[in-house]
């Protein structure tokens, strides 16, 4: 793929920063801007776990809203749950899980994994959590 030289320069430069392949780079663009065009009102974001679809205005992941909606996909209760949002951006959520539901279950199963239990044996000493009676 021919490339203009400012573009080349700028996945040379996310490349070199992320110590990744160029061809790396450009594929995970390519992915994400395909994504986003399929998807308007989803943008992605780095979170510690990996690069993010986002519901755009919110900084809110779509995993984390959809977290108990995909358990019984009842939009009422996604409605309710978060009424800050607009029906655009549930819209937006929806239609990137309806596209992509294993990812976003990947995402909610990992972060239901983070249990305190497991955070100490993967952190020993480093965080401790205690009971609050």
């Amino acid at each position: 793929m021919r490339l203009r030289v400012s573009l080349r320069k700028k996945i040379e430069e996310l490349a070199a920063r992320s110590r990744r392949s160029i061809a790396e780079v450009a594929q995970e663009l390519l992915e994400e801007a395909l994504r986003m065009r399929e998807c308007p009102g989803i943008y992605f974001a780095d979170e510690p776990s990996g690069r993010t679809a986002k519901i755009g205005g919110t900084g809110l992941a779509v995993w984390e809203v959809l977290r108990d909606f995909a358990e019984d996909e009842h939009p009422d209760r996604l409605r309710s749950a978060f009424p800050q949002l607009s029906q655009a951006q549930l819209t937006a959520a929806l239609m990137y899980y309806r596209r992509y539901p294993e990812e976003i279950r990947r995402q909610i199963e990992a972060n239901a994994a983070l249990t305190a239990e497991a955070v100490e044996r993967q952190y020993p000493g480093l965080v401790r959590f205690v009971a609050v009676e």
